[in-house]
C-alpha cells in the first residue's frame, strides 16, 4: 500500500525541533525572559570585548586562537539574540550591525590597528546602549499584547498510564479571564510523524509527547500530570466514591483481571455510586465500545472527581485534605509540587467545567490502516490548522 501523502505533511517529530526552537516558543509566552537573556548576553559581550582588547595588549600572537574563539562565541550569541528579537525590525538592524562590528574587530585585532580597534569598540558600546533602550520599549508592548491573550490561558497535559503504556491523553485548559476549565481528549491512535501519539511517552518521554500534543492542539503545555491507575483508584476511595450517571450500558467480557487473564465487567444505564475499583473499570473498559466512547467516559469520571473535591466541607480537617492530595502525588509524576496542586484546587474550584469534546472520526479525523497493518487516525484536512481553530474556539 502506498503511504498517504498526509504522512509527510504531518512529519514534525523531535528530530526536527532543536532546543533553541523550543526555547523561542516558550519565550514568546514568557517575554520577560527574553529581556533577561538579552541583557545577560549583552553584558557578556561587553566583557568579551574588554578581555579581547586586554589579550591584544598583553600577547597578541599567543592569544590569537583564543580571540578567534571568543569572536565566534559572540557571533553565536548575537544570532541567538537576533532570533529572540526577530519581531522587532529596529532590533534586527542593531544586531546585524553588531555582527559586522565584531567581524571588523577580529580583523583589526589580527592587523594590529589600534585606532580601528578603539573606533569599533566605541561603536559596539554605543549600539549596546541603543539596543537596551529599544528592547525595553519593544518588550513592554509585547507584554501588554500577550497578557490579554496567551497569559490568560493555562494548559495542563493529563496522562493516564499503566506501566509504560499511555492510554489516556487529555488537556485541561484553564481560561483565567472567563473562569472556565475546558477538558478535552486526544485519541491514542492519532498518527503523527510516523507513529501513534501514545507511543511517544514510552519511546521518547513526556517532554516529546508534550510537543506532539502542542502540534495537534495549537496550545502550549505549561505543565503535565501523569497518573498511575492504582493512584486513581486510591484517591477515589479516599473521596468516599463517585456518583456517576451511566448513559450507555456496558458489557465487557475481556476486562483485564490483574492476574494475566480476563473477567467480565458490566454496568447498566442509570445513577451509580462507584468505589475506586468500579470507577476505574468504568473508565478503562474498551471492548464494549470505541476508544472515543472510553475517552468520553474518562472525562466524565475526572469531572466527577473534581465535583467531589469541590463539595468537600470547607472546614474539614486539613489533615484529611492533605492525605487525599498526598496519596495522589504518591502515584503521580508531574512537574508541579503539592503546593501548586493544592493552590490550584483553591484558585480554580469555582471555575465552570466544560467536558465532552473528543477528537474522533465522526468530526475532524479519518480512520485508516497504515502499511504495517495498524489502525491509525489522521486529520481530514491533511494538517492540524482546522483542529487548532476548533480548539481555540472551544477554550476561549
Amino acid at each position: 500500500m502506498q503511504e498517504p501523502e498526509a504522512y509527510n505533511v504531518l512529519h514534525i517529530g523531535p528530530e526536527l525541533t532543536s532546543p533553541l526552537d523550543r526555547q523561542i516558543v516558550h519565550e514568546a509566552k514568557k517575554s520577560r525572559l527574553a529581556r533577561v537573556f538579552f541583557g545577560a548576553a549583552s553584558g557578556f559581550m561587553v566583557l568579551v570585548v574588554f578581555a579581547t582588547v586586554y589579550s591584544f595588549h598583553s600577547d597578541l600572537e599567543s592569544k590569537q586562537v583564543q580571540i578567534n574563539s571568543l569572536i565566534d562565541e559572540v557571533g553565536s550569541l548575537s544570532q541567538a539574540n537576533f532570533t529572540l528579537q526577530e519581531q522587532s525590525t529596529s532590533q534586527d538592524a542593531v544586531l546585524q550591525s553588531l555582527g559586522k562590528d565584531f567581524t571588523g574587530l577580529g580583523t583589526a585585532l589580527q592587523g594590529g590597528d589600534k585606532s580601528e580597534i578603539a573606533s569599533l569598540f566605541t561603536s559596539i558600546l554605543q549600539k549596546f546602549s541603543e539596543s537596551h533602550s529599544s528592547t525595553a520599549t519593544t518588550d513592554l508592548s509585547t507584554e501588554v499584547s500577550l497578557s490579554s491573550t496567551d497569559d490568560s490561558s493555562y494548559d495542563v497535559l493529563i496522562l493516564g498510564t499503566n506501566g509504560s503504556l499511555t492510554d489516556t491523553i487529555m488537556v485541561a485548559d484553564v481560561n483565567m479571564d472567563k473562569k472556565k476549565i475546558t477538558l478535552f481528549s486526544i485519541p491514542r491512535d492519532l498518527y503523527i510523524n510516523g507513529r501513534r501519539i501514545n507511543e511517544y511517552y514510552h519511546s521518547y518521554g513526556v517532554e516529546t509527547l508534550e510537543r506532539m500534543v502542542e502540534s495537534v492542539t495549537g496550545l502550549h503545555m505549561d505543565n503535565y500530570v501523569q497518573v498511575d491507575l492504582q493512584g486513581f483508584q486510591d484517591v477515589v476511595d479516599l473521596l468516599g466514591g463517585l456518583d456517576i450517571y451511566v448513559d450507555k450500558a456496558i458489557y465487557d467480557s475481556m476486562y483485564p483481571n490483574g492476574k494475566g487473564g480476563y473477567a467480565a465487567y458490566s454496568i447498566e444505564v442509570g445513577q451509580h455510586h462507584m468505589n475506586g475499583e468500579e470507577a476505574l473499570k468504568y473508565a478503562r473498559s474498551r471492548k464494549s465500545g470505541t476508544d472515543f466512547d472510553r475517552a468520553a467516559r474518562q472525562q466524565k469520571v475526572l469531572a466527577s472527581v473534581r465535583t467531589k473535591l469541590t463539595q468537600l466541607d470547607s472546614v474539614m480537617e486539613m489533615k484529611q485534605l492533605t492525605e487525599i492530595f498526598q496519596t495522589g502525588m504518591n502515584y503521580t509524576h508531574t512537574d508541579l509540587n503539592i503546593l501548586d496542586i493544592v493552590g490550584g484546587y483553591y484558585d480554580y474550584q469555582d471555575f465552570s467545567l466544560s467536558t465532552g469534546f473528543v477528537l474522533t472520526s465522526s468530526n475532524y479525523l479519518n480512520s485508516m490502516i497504515n502499511e504495517g497493518g495498524a489502525y491509525i487516525l489522521l486529520p481530514k484536512t491533511g494538517n492540524y490548522d482546522e483542529i487548532h481553530q476548533v480548539i481555540s474556539d472551544l477554550v476561549n
